[in-house]
């Protein structure tokens, strides 16, 4: 793979786009989710919500890796 079939700015503006989305949710919008209720199987909904993301994340650097690398694929 070639280094210059990832330099037009339409691929690259999609590859941070979805590297930067799940830290935008998780850092920015802290003052949202950081509550104490509602409860969720005796959990503040604080921690359901950072356990999703770590399923989620996984999702979106798969997607940058296909992406990136559909050549292989």
């Amino acid at each position: 793979m070639a280094l210059y079939k990832l330099t037009t700015p339409k691929k690259v503006l999609k590859i941070i786009l979805l590297m930067i989305i799940p830290w935008v949710f998780i850092d920015f919008l802290a003052p949202i989710y950081n509550t104490a209720e509602p409860y969720l199987g005796g959990w503040p909904f604080l921690y359901w919500y950072l356990l999703i993301w770590i399923f989620i994340q996984p999702v979106f650097t798969f997607i940058v890796f296909r992406y990136i690398d559909k050549e292989k694929w």
